[in-house]
């Protein structure tokens, strides 16, 4: 049963930081006066894959008008804010909400919440370090607007993706992992295994294929074959062996 609620937090959750993700960009290119309508998102197929993992979903803000019309800095503004205000920012206000007492004392609204989390600050990792560097998506996209290089960009927007990293891992993590796991070693593995899961080989794989550029591609590779397992044996290592050692 754990496993199951589990996997139905983390999709549902998944498809809440998608969508954040997405109506960012167009409410931020609402707000500046490059879209009619504020949540004008393309919904992408009717299959079985996009209704659930919403691959196809894209935020349908068309930058070409923006950039020919001399407004790189709303283009940069507007592709950031997928990444930063709908997943980062998100990220944090969760976290807050997490720290009230009466959301800590009713385990499955923490448990909903903690893989919210999860989804926003890994799909921020998604995009920084593993498509950065590259020449399109919303890295890219911002770079251009603000007329510098990818490199250039990349240790600024690095530094928001590494605080993430810190700060789930060592804050997020710790504040959920017992409430949720309720004393029960099986859902510690479980819990520990689809978190390393989820934001290292789910989220870090993206650009595994190529079609980012050979640098996304190795990171990518970097993230779901290496970073993966170091963290669920860093995982497993910190909170399985307390467990057992207190037991």
């Amino acid at each position: 049963m754990f496993a199951v609620v589990t996997m139905v937090f983390a999709i549902v959750a998944h498809a809440l930081a998608y969508l954040t993700h997405e109506y960012a960009h167009t409410l931020m290119a609402w707000s500046l006066g490059w879209m009619n309508k504020p949540f004008d998102v393309d919904y992408g197929s009717a299959s079985v894959s996009n209704v659930i993992f919403l691959g196809d979903v894209s935020d349908n803000v068309s930058y070409d008008p923006i950039f020919a019309s001399g407004h790189g800095a709303s283009a940069a503004a507007i592709a950031l804010a997928g990444p930063f205000l709908g997943n980062g920012l998100l990220y944090f206000f969760v976290y807050a909400v997490t720290r009230s007492a009466w959301v800590a004392s009713r385990r499955y609204l923490l448990m909903f919440l903690y893989w919210l989390s999860l989804m926003c600050a890994a799909n921020v990792w998604s995009y920084v370090p593993i498509r950065a560097l590259t020449s399109h998506a919303d890295i890219a996209l911002a770079a251009k607007g603000l007329g510098i290089s990818t490199w250039l960009l990349f240790p600024f927007v690095m530094a928001v993706s590494a605080i993430l990293v810190w700060h789930f891992f060592t804050r997020m993590v710790a504040k959920a992992i017992e409430p949720i796991t309720a004393g029960s070693l099986p859902n510690l593995i479980l819990f520990v295994t689809v978190t390393a899961f989820w934001y290292f080989s789910f989220f870090g794989g993206d650009g595994i294929d190529g079609s980012y550029g050979l640098i996304s591609q190795a990171l990518a590779i970097t993230s779901r074959y290496l970073l993966f397992p170091l963290c669920a044996a860093w995982l497993g290592g910190r909170y399985v062996g307390e467990f057992i050692s207190r037991r």
